[in-house]
């Protein structure tokens, strides 16, 4: 992370209910940016308002924060740059996870992490952003499983061996910094990225939308990051679904 603008702009508390809320507070006491750490989150929140556990020593648990103007009609895009920065950066330690709609990390079928974005808009713009970041690292099965996470895995258990979670840390916030930079001018480019690691691809998928239980088959992104899916003949655009 030697040219990363954040480098001298890490803030790690032992232990927090959530980095993307204390994120909020450091920009309500006049941060403009930084990353939030911490090696015990005990109420994280996942999509939906799910739990997200993190073991204390095993787990991954960061939120990058920026100051960044953005058009509201873009920010569903970025858990899509979210979830494939987090895959490009786990490229380095040669682990080729995939992507599950619209923000799980996967490896062998299994979930090893998830982000949450978060901003907040004034008209028609962001002022900020906020993009937390899980993932199961050092867990073994026997925390996973005391953790109540039965479709869940780490990159130990699924690897055979265990991981400099800092390393971890600054690939995966280099590829973030660098897709921000760029977006939303990319967006073409990290739409096309996010397809060709997407779990289930021009599969047939069953998910939620709303209290409803669907079936269809998943074509990929809208150029606003809604999902594509083919419902009855008919390809729907839809946003606020759970793959399940």
């Amino acid at each position: 992370m030697k040219r990363s603008s954040l480098k001298n702009k890490f803030v790690h508390v032992d232990r927090l209910p959530s980095t993307n809320s204390h994120s909020w507070d450091l920009i309500h006491n006049g941060n403009e940016s930084g990353v939030v750490l911490t090696s015990d989150q005990f109420n994280g929140k996942g999509q939906r308002n799910n739990n997200w556990i993190s073991s204390i020593h095993g787990s991954i648990t960061f939120s990058l924060f920026a100051q960044k103007e953005l058009p509201s009609n873009v920010l569903s895009m970025l858990p899509i740059l979210a979830g494939l920065s987090v895959q490009q950066g786990l490229l380095d330690f040669n682990i080729n996870a995939l992507l599950k709609w619209p923000n799980d990390i996967m490896l062998n079928n299994k979930k090893i992490g998830g982000v949450l974005c978060e901003s907040n808009i004034r008209g028609s713009f962001s002022k900020f952003i906020v993009i937390g970041v899980g993932l199961n690292v050092n867990d073994d099965q026997k925390s996973l499983i005391e953790n109540n996470l039965k479709n869940a895995t780490s990159l130990k258990a699924e690897c055979g061996k265990e991981y400099v979670r800092e390393k971890i840390i600054c690939s995966v916030i280099d590829r973030l910094e660098l897709n921000l930079s760029q977006f939303p001018k990319n967006s073409k480019s990290i739409i096309n990225g996010w397809e060709s690691v997407c779990s289930h691809l021009n599969m047939e998928i069953d998910f939620k939308n709303n209290l409803e239980t669907l079936s269809g088959k998943f074509l990929g992104l809208n150029n606003d990051g809604r999902a594509k899916i083919l419902l009855h003949k008919k390809i729907k655009k839809l946003a606020n679904i759970q793959v399940i």
